[in-house]
C-alpha cells in the first residue's frame, strides 16, 4: 500500500490498530532496488560497474548488508533514469535526508532529473567542484 493510501485509510480508523501498520510495512531497500533493476533490465554486476563502485561494497549494498550513502542513492537512481519520486523514495527508505531544493547538491539532482541528463552529464555537474 503507498503510503498517501495508508495516511489515507489511517484517517478513516475508528480505533488505532498497530497490526495495520505492521501489515503494511514500506519495502526494504534490498527488494524495492531489486524491483527497480529488474524493471529498466540491469545486471546487478553492471550497475556496480557503472557505479565505479568497489564489488564488494556494490553487493553489500544490493544485498542489504550495508546502507548506502545519499550520494550512492543519487547515484544508483541516476544511473538508472529513476523519476524524482523514486529517488525520494530510495532516500526514504534507506533514513536518508530526501532531496531539498534549497540544498545546491540536491537542487542540481533535482535539475539534472527534470533535464533527463545522462548519467556521466549528471554525475559530473552535481558532484566535480570545477563545474561551479
Amino acid at each position: 500500500m503507498k503510503t498517501i493510501d495508508l495516511e489515507a485509510e489511517l484517517s478513516r480508523l475508528e480505533k488505532f490498530d498497530p497490526s495495520f501498520i505492521d501489515d503494511n510495512k514500506a519495502p526494504d531497500f534490498y527488494s524495492y532496488i531489486d524491483t527497480l533493476i529488474k524493471e529498466r533490465n540491469v545486471k546487478r554486476s553492471e550497475l556496480i560497474k557503472g557505479l565505479n563502485l568497489d564489488r564488494n561494497y556494490g553487493y553489500q549494498i544490493l544485498n542489504g548488508t550495508r546502507v548506502p550513502t545519499k550520494e550512492i542513492i543519487i547515484k544508483i537512481g541516476l544511473y538508472l533514469s529513476l523519476s524524482i519520486e523514486d529517488i525520494q523514495r530510495l532516500l526514504k527508505i534507506c533514513g536518508r535526508e530526501c532531496l531539498y531544493a534549497r540544498n545546491m547538491t540536491d537542487a542540481k539532482v533535482l535539475y539534472s532529473v527534470y533535464r533527463k541528463f545522462t548519467y556521466k552529464q549528471a554525475v559530473a555537474f552535481i558532484f566535480e567542484k570545477d563545474n561551479d
